[in-house]
């Protein structure tokens, strides 16, 4: 309701009531009608004026209102834009002129802390030209001043009806104005900043209502500022993280080729030394035996119990110097995988026949189990019978008497699956973990009893890689040991 409304109004009424009275008074005396009509009047101009004043106070409560919420709305839509940047120029690009004006001020500053020399520098304002904002870095070079600005959990709030704050005379003369608000700005628990915002005039009203608003405003501008720190300390960790994964890419690139380099440099010494040992050995051995034989001349029984132990060391070693071949050649790719359909009971009885004489000297059961839709498997036959029946003399050494091996074998999805497995002596979970490294011997007393070379399972571990195939061994001391291979079904 404005002014003139209230005011056509009550004259309105007051006709109304005239008229009324005077109707009413016609046979009343006329000094009594005059007097009654004045004390109308004088209660009727009481009461208009008493409408207009509440009609003004209505009004200013109504405008304060109406700023209030634009200014709320201002930062409502401030605070989604504030959450969206990391960037702490675009941050500050967002408090304009218009801003500043829907908040109901006239000019605005915020200044920052320099976290090395502790001074203030202004990072936007509006209102102020170049040289007053030189002006006012100078001013605020006394750290009293600065102080009180940055003084975390308070605020400043000058105006001309209220009591004199701290320093207000020196802080209007600095900023050129006399009705003026400011809040520190917060980030981190620490004050790294101040918000001040003021009109030139000091007539214009600050209120409680204005310090909630710049509040608000330092409060989101203080999480800006660290949520900008935090993500620029997570990029440069994470620009950080990759250079160094980069790093230690090309690093780990350059040990690759080197140790590529090195197992060949390795796998082509031990291929030239494996031939250079084979000849002199197929001398020694072949020597030997003809000393057996005789034809030489009569060969005592000592002499024939050392020959033949002559023999027997020969046979080892031409074992060794072949296993060491067949890794070098697999690993070089000189030897080819003979892959092929074949029949996996074939496979089975070849090897039964090597190694059944082996079980029953130590009187030990097998079981066999063919879980197998198909007889049938793509292999090298040659290099699966040299697994198979590798698993199984090791199977045989390390089992006891009356002790039980048992072969299995069975589709899974994209593979057949087979698995040696023992009721032996077991590896430990440490040793289990090299088994299959070359020339590897468990510490195991009882292991060390049981002469090996640490070849063979390394070479069943190339062949099986050689067919795109996995091996792996689980077992537990005392409790045996299980060896599982698969080989793809294509």
């Amino acid at each position: 309701m404005t002014g003139d409304t209230t005011i056509l109004l009550v004259l309105i009424i007051t006709l109304i009531l005239i008229l009324y009275y005077l109707e009413k008074g016609k046979h009343i005396k006329a000094e009594e009608k005059n007097k009654r009509l004045e004390d109308i009047i004088k209660h009727l101009d009481e009461q208009a004026k008493m409408i207009i004043k509440t009609d003004l106070a209505l009004n200013k409560v109504q405008g304060e209102l109406d700023k209030k919420i634009t200014a709320l709305y201002t930062l409502h839509e401030l605070g989604k834009k504030i959450a969206a940047t990391f960037n702490i120029e675009d941050l500050f690009a967002l408090i304009n002129k218009p801003l500043v004006s829907k908040l109901g001020f006239s000019k605005a500053i915020i200044m920052l802390r320099d976290e090395d020399s502790g001074t203030l520098f202004t990072k936007t304002s509006i209102g102020y030209s170049g040289s007053d904002i030189t002006r006012i870095e100078k001013g605020l070079k006394k750290q009293t001043v600065a102080a009180t600005l940055l003084k975390k959990g308070g605020f400043l709030l000058a105006d001309r009806d209220l009591k004199k704050v701290e320093h207000e005379d020196l802080l209007s003369d600095i900023f050129g104005i006399e009705s003026f608000l400011t809040v520190p700005i917060v980030a981190k628990d620490e004050s790294v900043g101040f918000i001040l915002m003021g009109n030139v005039s000091g007539y214009t009203k600050l209120t409680e209502g204005d310090v909630e608003l710049l509040s608000i405003l330092a409060s989101q501008i203080g999480t800006a500022i660290e949520n900008s720190k935090l993500y620029t300390e997570l990029f440069m960790s994470r620009q950080g993280l990759e250079r160094k994964v980069k790093e230690r890419t090309v690093e780990l690139a350059r040990l690759n080729e080197e140790l590529r380099r090195l197992n060949k440099v390795k796998s082509d010494f031990v291929s030239a030394v494996s031939h250079e040992l084979r000849t002199p050995l197929t001398s020694i051995k072949g020597y030997a035996s003809i000393l057996m034989t005789g034809k030489l001349g009569k060969v005592s029984a000592a002499q024939k119990e050392r020959l033949e132990k002559i023999d027997k060391h020969s046979n080892n070693l031409a074992h060794l110097i072949n296993n060491m071949l067949d890794i070098a050649r697999i690993e070089s790719g000189k030897v080819q995988m003979l892959i092929k359909e074949t029949s996996i009971k074939e496979i089975l009885d070849s090897v039964l026949d090597i190694i059944t004489p082996q079980i029953k000297e130590k009187n030990i059961s097998l079981e066999m189990n063919l879980k197998t839709g198909s007889d049938k498997i793509k292999a090298d036959p040659s290099q699966i019978e040299r697994v198979l029946l590798n698993l199984l003399s090791n199977a045989v050494k390390f089992t006891p008497e009356k002790g039980r091996i048992s072969i299995s074998c069975e589709d899974k999805r994209d593979s057949i699956e087979f698995k040696v497995e023992d009721t032996g002596i077991g590896i430990s979970e440490r040793d289990a973990q090299r088994v299959f490294e070359e020339f590897f011997r468990a510490e195991d007393a009882m292991d060390q009893k049981i002469k090996g070379t640490g070849l063979g399972l390394s070479l069943v571990k190339k062949i099986i890689e050689a067919h795109n195939g996995k091996i792996w061994v689980d077992s537990e001391l005392g409790k045996g040991t299980k060896f599982t291979f698969t080989i793809p079904k294509s």
